[in-house]
């Protein structure tokens, strides 16, 4: 620590302070404009001068020099508020003024400082800037003229998002930002320069001209898409989400966003939004009151399960709470038949976890991936599937010089980074190598063995996995292989990474297990505040496991049921948040399913290709529209905060589920969800939290670095190679999260329908073009998709992302890692 003065006062901070720091932290302003706390040091804008005596009175930036011990320092003075007026003088002679215009105005740091500083006249003159405006893309306004060249867009794309959209071009007076040859922006679209603008050079187009801050109504919650929970604050106007304000004070995700949490909000006013319960009455579903509604379902579901039973599928966006009344509700019925997320992508948590270590959660927490110092991502959609987590790659790489790892079928945005390594296999084969890792451990003496049990098992069955075995069947160099193998065991502290969702239902269970194996051998597991994380598609998919919305003993999975009911084994099926006609694989069997059982039940937002097969319908709030809790991928538990009042007369699911018990016959006497919550934690592994005192930061179950229960190592058989000219892969795009996201305007601006990516070289022998229409075609079935292409994918590898109901790709996609398809223009 180090004592130093500031303004006459006593200051004791971290030695890795700098002065702008330790005045923040002794509540001291200094005023800012270039300085961003989650941003390297820049000191670019020069309007945080202070003086420092023991440097002889010369004026220096605040937010780049380290305290020392002993240091004076003075924020103010009538010399510094004169420099600090001449730097706004400097800054205002090219700007343009049209602060009444401008969205900016009311949170404009130039504003601000302006009216703090008294600047209302300027002794130097200059022509104002007048360069065009870029309105190229749908979501972001960027313009120039307004820009004070503070850098932090340009950072920010650089540092976090890992992407380098932006830079300085020009000199001296003609120095702008820009992106590469000046063209209009192309890049991820998540916004992050928007939040980092301290002016109205960079804007939220969405939000134009749409309301003042000071208007806005701010709400915090939990973004409603992906596992990595992260805070998203709503800025509500007239009971509608006008937009999402930036909030880096709060929550866990340090203010950053992706495209979908900044602006993939809209489908929350969407004026498709289901309003009335529907019943369908002869073949048409016809809007009803929520009493017959709910005595349809009540009265189905009772004769369905004294006939051949109910099966009950759900969504992971449902709150711990609607969980734990969706559990309550199957023993209400009578049925054990309960399911989440399709049933099988998720087995990697439920079954290979709990396998090896005992436990069905990732180990570490988020933050401490940041001080890894080698790091090894399984799959290569891993950005794509969970955005926010993987800028926390990006810093780790950038600024902690890290290694990193992939273990992918495709080339994705990690292999970008600084000395990123992909091994590069050939499609559904990531056990092979996993696999392959563990060998060399053990045959060159670095595993970790002690307290581990199946060594020698173990070793006997990987002998077949020996790097250059597993060359010939992957096409991963075993040399490769065998980096990255003592990369891992080395490493002081390291974190191994896997995402799993609808799209990504193959080898769930073994790659996990794997992956685990791994862990153990390297020393990941149980090594400082080194992780192996698994990370959940959707917002509460670790709630779903902790709640156990799972088949109880005896009971059917998803899978199991979905076969039962359209054998007409199963008479009922009741759905809730989620569009399985859509994000299910293998289509036919779902419908198959959902048109033969007797009795269907959907609870949802929008009347989805599954809702329009439904005998009841019933409208569902939104996450905007919930009060309760979400556990994320890093097992932290955080508040949802209803921002806007539901639609017309649907309804939380809390409430639904409640309404639906009492017409069963069961009286639900929680008070609200804090009641709620105290009769979960228990069950889910809670226990000791208290629902009124999780705070913004949210509150970890099992502590920072969970401990596992055991060390056993299981063997999983690698799988043989897939045979085809051409290999079809599904999984999640960038822009998208499950199917809630195409129903948004944001996401949808930037991609608005499916598509097939081919390799350069494949598309050019096919003669295929972006944007032409080709014929990709398996097991009789045939689907006409735009072509993109790219750099991406290796020969004879295609890629389409599952979100687009239209599309059908779960026509084709049955849950196989790879699908063996033909292609003709």
């Amino acid at each position: 620590m180090v004592n130093l003065t500031i303004d006459g006062k006593q200051i004791t901070v971290s030695k890795t302070a700098t002065i702008y720091e330790a005045a923040v932290e002794a509540g001291i302003k200094i005023p800012v404009l270039c300085y961003a706390k989650k941003l390297l040091p820049y000191g670019a804008c020069r309007v945080c001068l202070v003086e420092v005596e023991q440097m002889k009175g010369r004026l220096i930036p605040s937010c780049t020099t380290p305290v020392t011990e002993g240091m004076v320092v003075t924020s103010i003075s009538d010399e510094i508020r004169k420099v600090r007026k001449t730097v706004l003088e400097f800054l205002l002679v090219n700007h343009v003024i049209e602060c009444p215009v401008c969205d900016k105005g009311g949170e404009c740091d130039l504003q601000d400082l302006t009216y703090e500083l008294g600047v209302n006249s300027n002794r130097f003159e200059g022509e104002k800037f007048n360069l065009p405006t870029d309105e190229v893309n749908p979501l972001i306004e960027r313009n120039m003229n307004r820009c004070v060249l503070c850098g932090k867009c340009a950072r920010v794309c650089d540092e976090i998002v890992g992407y380098g959209s932006y830079s300085f071009i020009n000199r001296g007076f003609e120095t702008k930002i820009a992106t590469a040859f000046d063209r209009g922006l192309d890049c991820e679209f998540c916004g992050q320069c928007v939040s980092m603008c301290p002016v109205g050079a960079i804007l939220p187009r969405p939000f134009k001209f749409k309301a003042r801050p000071w208007q806005l109504r701010e709400v915090d919650s939990v973004c409603g898409y992906c596992g990595n929970g992260c805070t998203v604050t709503f800025g509500v106007l007239n009971d509608k989400v006008e937009t999402i304000r930036y909030n880096d004070k709060n929550g866990v995700n340090d203010g950053n966003l992706c495209v979908r949490g900044r602006f993939g909000y809209s489908f929350i006013n969407s004026g498709d939004r289901l309003t009335k319960p529907l019943v369908k009455k002869g073949e048409q579903l016809v809007e009803v009151e929520w009493d017959e509604a709910l005595k349809a379902v009540a009265d189905g579901l009772k004769k369905a399960q004294a006939e051949n039973g109910v099966g009950i599928l759900s969504g992971a966006r449902l709150t711990n709470e609607e969980f734990y009344l969706l559990k309550n509700l199957a023993k209400l019925i009578g049925t054990g038949n309960l399911d989440h997320s399709g049933g099988e992508c998720y087995k990697g948590v439920t079954e290979g976890l709990l396998a090896t270590l005992g436990i069905c959660s990732s180990t570490g927490t988020f933050p401490q991936v940041e001080q890894a110092d080698v790091v090894l991502s399984i799959r290569s959609d891993f950005y794509e599937t969970h955005p926010v987590f993987g800028m926390v790659v990006n810093q780790t790489v950038k600024r902690n010089k890290a290694e990193l790892f992939i273990v992918g079928d495709k080339n994705g945005k990690f292999g970008k980074l600084p000395g990123a390594r992909t091994l590069l296999h050939k499609p559904g084969l990531e056990v092979n190598v996993l696999n392959s890792m563990s060998q060399v451990l053990i045959e060159d003496g670095l595993a970790v063995t002690e307290g581990v049990e199946g060594v020698d098992a173990l070793k006997k069955s990987l002998a077949a996995y020996t790097p250059e075995k597993v060359e010939a069947t992957t096409g991963v160099s075993a040399e490769e292989i065998r980096v990255a193998a003592r990369a891992l065991a080395g490493a002081k502290q390291s974190a191994i990474l896997l995402a799993y969702g609808l799209p990504y239902t193959a080898q769930s269970k073994e790659i996990a297990i794997a992956a685990a194996n791994l862990a153990i051998l390297s020393g990941n597991i149980g090594k400082g505040e080194s992780g192996l994380y698994l990370c959940g598609e959707k917002a509460n998919s670790q709630g779903a496991i902790d709640c156990g919305v799972l088949p109880s003993a005896g009971g059917m999975g998803a899978q199991q049921m979905l076969e039962a009911a359209g054998q007409g084994k199963l008479s009922a099926l009741y759905v809730v948040g989620e569009d399985p006609m859509t994000s299910f694989p293998d289509r036919s069997k779902v419908e198959k399913a959902l048109m033969t059982a007797d009795f269907v039940v959907v609870q949802d937002l929008f009347l989805s290709p599954t809702a329009e097969l439904a005998d009841v319908v019933l409208p569902a709030a939104s996450f905007a529209e919930k009060n309760g809790t979400f556990t994320n991928a890093e097992r932290r538990i955080q508040r949802v905060r209803p921002g806007v009042p539901s639609p017309g007369e649907a309804k939380t699911d809390y409430d639904i589920l409640t309404l639906l018990a009492a017409r069963l016959g069961e009286k639900v006497n929680f008070t609200g969800p804090a009641a709620l919550f105290a009769a979960l934690a228990d069950e889910a592994g809670y226990t000791g939290i208290d629902y009124e005192k999780i705070g913004p930061q949210g509150i970890v179950w099992g502590g920072e670095t969970v401990t596992v229960k055991k060390k056993m190592l299981v063997f999983v058989d690698g799988a043989k190679p897939i045979a085809g000219d051409f290999l079809l892969l599904t999984g999640s795009a960038l822009y998208h999260s499950g199917t809630m996201s195409t129903r948004a305007t944001g996401p949808q601006a930037v991609v608005s329908e499916a598509y097939v990516e081919f390799n350069f070289e494949d598309a050019k022998g096919l003669q295929i073009v972006d944007e032409s229409v080709v014929s990709i075609k398996a097991d009789g079935i045939e689907l006409k998709l735009k072509a993109k292409v790219g750099k991406r994918l290796p020969k004879g590898v295609l890629f389409a992302p599952y979100h687009f109901s239209e599309a059908r790709i779960n026509s084709l996609y049955k849950g196989e890692a790879a699908i063996s398809v033909q292609v003709s223009k």
